[in-house]
């Protein structure tokens, strides 16, 4: 699995590609979303990752109403608006977890 450091936080990133179709051009090319930003990258046939950089102008036509993002130390409910509330991930994973029961 190709890995490569994010060029806007500088965490690496670790990605799962389908490589059961060859790419045109010799290179797969992968849009990321790493936590709150995105990423596109160029990966060729032996999963060296040749060039990755922001995606600048991402565009959601259909927004959802809210988007939950679950950190190892925070949660994000992000609504329509864009405006980004932080809560304790713990509380959520347990409602997400009967929320999956049913």
């Amino acid at each position: 699995m190709p890995r490569f450091k994010c060029p806007v936080c500088h965490r690496e990133i670790e990605i799962n590609i389908d490589t059961s179709k060859k790419p045109a051009g010799g290179l797969y090319e992968v849009f990321i979303q790493h936590m709150d930003h995105f990423i596109k990258a160029y990966v060729d046939l032996e999963g060296f990752v040749r060039r990755a950089f922001p995606v600048e102008h991402f565009y959601v036509a259909e927004p959802p109403l809210y988007t939950l993002r679950i950190y190892e130390d925070r949660a994000e409910i992000v609504d329509s608006k864009g405006h980004i509330y932080i809560t304790d991930p713990a509380s959520l994973l347990e409602a997400i977890k009967k929320v999956a029961e049913y």
